[in-house]
């Protein structure tokens, strides 16, 4: 049994980032490409702004009187080489190419207009609302940084910058695998002992969270049949996810059949509130996860460690959730020597932990943003303390 850092350190430093493609940020269609991460750094191939504009509706002024003679007009898009000397102006618009010799600009609010003169109403500082070549970035800078992951403002900093290309790392390909006679599909009557599977649905809908469209499998409770289907997936994909039959039961085969397999194992339990049974292994190129059953523990461990896996092989820079402080709304104590991750709600900083934080409960996981950490030392929380929680995507 290994401890939750020990875990995510193996995670991260056993992952082999997937390979590079290149995508165009300008031919945005129905794939969202925030869930892609950077393959490369980004540097400028301009000056960002590429020119020296104004950054309102106004006028180009040179002096520092409040009394000026319009001389002329640049619209946004004009391309020129006009000259402006002092006691002069020109009527600009925001984006507008500012002339040689531009003191500020005066927005338009502040000036008075009689025929070809303006006058201004409040005194302004040179360099006021001009934007300067270069301001944001100059050519050659680094606009972002290799393992960013592509978000919208990223992608029109890219498209704004003329960049068409850019190298992304691929999507892994994503097995999951669930176990279980005691599953009931939804839409079929429920028998007596059985329950209606819904950890298909809760990964599938992580998954696609990332942009990642995963092959599904059900399998029984049998053990030539789980090691055919796992063996099968691990051929095919760079991460195998399995949900249910990784204990110690008679009839838990998933873990006899990583074994028969050859898969090595990284490490099997974790201490670890709920999750325990957390199963990490790997072949020659396929990672394989070992979830547990129950519904709540399945997400939590998603959440903690295949997320951080697959934003690894994806290079992010920061892979695992974000992890942040808060303040406790109420006392609260854990039972046990094991780390606790609960359900929980963050509000204007104050953090309430949910009731039914059983493994298999997700009503309360259906109510949080974020999972309150409690480290194997922690033991009682009391109101006003400082907490770490992760946030949940």
């Amino acid at each position: 049994m290994v401890n939750v850092q020990t875990a995510l350190e193996i995670i991260k430093s056993s992952s082999v980032l997937t390979g590079i493609e290149t995508i165009r940020p300008t031919e945005i269609k129905t794939e969202k490409l925030s869930d892609y991460f950077l393959a490369e750094d980004i540097c400028s191939p301009i000056d960002m702004p590429p020119f020296s504009q104004s950054a309102m509706d106004g006028y180009a002024i040179c002096g520092d009187s409040n009394q000026f003679n319009i001389v002329g007009e640049v619209k946004t898009g004009d391309v020129h080489n006009y000259s402006i000397n002092n006691g002069e102006a020109y009527r600009i618009f925001t984006g507008g190419m500012i002339p040689n010799g531009t003191t500020a600009i005066a927005k338009q609010e502040i000036v008075s207009v009689k025929k070809n003169n303006i006058i201004l109403t409040e005194n302004i500082k040179p360099g006021t609302s001009i934007r300067l070549q270069g301001e944001e970035l100059k050519k050659g800078d680094l606009a972002i940084k290799k393992g960013s992951r592509l978000t919208p403002a990223a992608i029109g900093l890219i498209s704004g910058l003329g960049i068409d290309q850019i190298k992304v790392r691929k999507k892994p390909e994503v097995a999951l695998i669930v176990t279980g006679n005691e599953l009931t599909k939804i839409g079929n009557p429920l028998e007596k002992g059985k329950i209606y599977e819904s950890n298909s649905y809760t990964i599938k809908s992580v998954l696609l969270d990332s942009g990642i469209v995963c092959n599904l499998e059900f399998v029984k409770d049998s053990f030539e049949e789980t090691k055919t289907v796992i063996s099968n997936a691990i051929k095919k994909n760079d991460l195998v996810i399995m949900t249910g039959g990784i204990s110690v039961g008679d009839y838990d085969f998933v873990g006899k059949s990583l074994h028969d397999l050859g898969v090595k194992q990284k490490f099997y339990k974790v201490k670890q509130k709920p999750g325990k049974p957390l199963f990490y292994g790997e072949t020659n190129k396929t990672k394989i996860f070992g979830l547990p059953g129950n519904p709540a523990a399945a997400l939590t461990s998603f959440y903690v460690y295949i997320l951080t896996a697959i934003k690894t092989m994806m290079g992010a820079n920061e892979p695992q959730l974000l992890k942040i402080k808060g303040k406790m709304a109420h006392d609260f104590t854990k039972k046990g020597d094991r780390a606790h991750f609960l359900k929980a709600q963050i509000r204007e900083n104050l953090v309430t932990v949910h009731s039914g934080q059983s493994s298999a409960m997700l009503s309360s996981f259906a109510n949080a943003n974020c999972l309150l950490f409690l480290d194997e030392t922690d033991h009682t929380v009391l109101k006003g303390q400082d907490v770490s929680v992760l946030m949940l995507p």
